[in-house]
């Protein structure tokens, strides 16, 4: 199944595609401190496939904290929280922001408390690596 989104202005677009219907996907809600600010319902299954495209380079907001392992995909011109992002050479694979999905009404499960803490930089990246979802990435400006 194939589901598309963007962030409100329209400057980052994503398409998931997954095999699983939205009903039966499995929602996490990351405990740290800026997934619960922002309230995130993520979505990762390595059998899926994500594209992020960058429609306006320049609203293009990457940030990181803690073990700096990952990145947030943030709009800088609207403020949604899109994705988080690990980039490891021509590499990438992310965890998604179900919400900014333009059917995430139909992504009805109730999401599962995760917490991380307690991890290495290794273990972390290792985790992320075979749950998260491939990611080709469109449009991306080259210092990103």
């Amino acid at each position: 199944m194939e589901h598309k989104g963007r962030c409100h202005c329209g400057a980052l677009e994503v398409r998931l595609e997954t095999p699983r219907l939205p009903s039966d996907q499995i929602l996490g809600s990351c405990q740290c401190s800026f997934c619960r600010k922002h309230n995130v319902r993520a979505f990762s299954d390595p059998r899926s496939c994500v594209t992020i495209t960058v429609r306006e380079p320049d609203h293009l907001q990457l940030y990181s904290f803690g073990l700096k392992t990952a990145q947030q995909v943030i709009c800088r011109k609207c403020g949604v929280y899109f994705a988080m992002i690990l980039i490891e050479g021509d590499e990438a694979w992310s965890v998604i922001n179900i919400d900014a999905l333009d059917d995430r009404e139909q992504f009805i499960r109730p999401t599962q408390n995760r917490s991380y803490d307690g991890e290495t930089v290794i273990s972390r990246t290792e985790r992320r690596k075979s749950r998260w979802c491939p990611t080709s990435m469109v449009g991306w400006p080259a210092k990103a």
